[in-house]
C-alpha cells in the first residue's frame, strides 16, 4: 500500500480522522452546553417545577464532583480535538507528498504542548479530585511522558528534515 496519494494509508488514515473530528466536536459542544447549564441546574429544575402540569420527582442537586468530572472531559476534548486537527493537517502534506515542511514541524510541537496540557489536566483534576471527593483518575504513566517526548522529536526531525529539503531545493 502507498504512504502517498489517492487510495493511499494516509488517505485511510485521514477518513478515519475525519470522523474522529466529527464525534469530537459534538462532545465538545455537548460538554460546552454542560459547563454552562450544569451550575445552574437546580434554579432551573427549580423553575421547571412551578410551570402548570410539570412535576419534577424527587431531588436535582449538582456538586463539585459533577462539575469537577464534567470540567476534566471537557479540557480533555478540547486537547482530542487539537491533536486530530493537527494530524489531520499532517496527513494533508503527507497525501500531497511533501511532508517535510516547517509548519509540520510546528504541528508536531503543537501536538506535543497539548499533549502536557493534557497531562497536566490529569494531575491538576486529580489533585481537585482529593480536595472536592470526586471520582477522577490520575492515569498517568511512563509511557504517556515518553509518547509526548516522541512527538518533540519528531518535530525537530520534521524541523531539520523541511532544512535539507529547502537546502537542496536551493542548490538544484
Amino acid at each position: 500500500m502507498r504512504a502517498i496519494g489517492k487510495g493511499s494509508l494516509a488517505s485511510i488514515l485521514a477518513v478515519g480522522l475525519h470522523f474522529t473530528r466529527i464525534i469530537l466536536w459534538i462532545g465538545f459542544v455537548g460538554l460546552s452546553i454542560a459547563m454552562a447549564i450544569v451550575p445552574f441546574a437546580t434554579l432551573i429544575a427549580a423553575a421547571i417545577d412551578g410551570v402548570a402540569n410539570v412535576n419534577l420527582e424527587g431531588d436535582i442537586s449538582v456538586t463539585g464532583e459533577d462539575y469537577i468530572g464534567i470540567a476534566h472531559h471537557f479540557v480533555n476534548f478540547g486537547v482530542m480535538l487539537f491533536v486530530v486537527t493537527r494530524l489531520l493537517e499532517i496527513l494533508k502534506t503527507l497525501r500531497f507528498g511533501s511532508p517535510f515542511v516547517k509548519e509540520n514541524a510546528d504541528r508536531f510541537r503543537g501536538v506535543g504542548y497539548a499533549l502536557l496540557i493534557g497531562e497536566g489536566d490529569k494531575i491538576t483534576f486529580g489533585f481537585m479530585s482529593l480536595i472536592f471527593d470526586a471520582d477522577v483518575e490520575i492515569n498517568t504513566t511512563i509511557i504517556s511522558w515518553l509518547a509526548i517526548i516522541a512527538v518533540f522529536v519528531l518535530g525537530e526531525v520534521f524541523r531539520e528534515g523541511a532544512r535539507m529539503k529547502e537546502e537542496q531545493d536551493l542548490t538544484v
